[in-house]
């Protein structure tokens, strides 16, 4: 049964196609988080560690979340 799940979808282009929206996903969400343009996300990206413990934890909460998004996807096509 797990291998006609697997082959009922381009394995593939699925995965491939949710793991390139990640870093939108992350830039968007950590703005929205944090109430940033985008354009402050690149330049806190390039500058130096100066985040608040606030904006440290809203951060990880936001890799987390879409780490576990990707976790969950791969065990659904898995037919977990």
């Amino acid at each position: 049964m797990q291998a006609k799940k697997l082959s009922s979808t381009n394995l593939l282009m699925e995965t491939h196609s949710g793991l390139i929206q990640l870093p939108r996903s992350f830039r968007d969400s950590v703005c929205e988080e944090c109430g940033w343009s985008e354009a402050t996300f690149y330049r806190k990206t390039k500058g130096k560690n100066t985040f608040s413990n606030a904006e440290k934890e809203k951060i990880l909460a936001v890799a987390d979340t879409l780490l576990k998004s990707v976790w969950e996807q791969n065990n659904k096509l898995r037919g977990r």
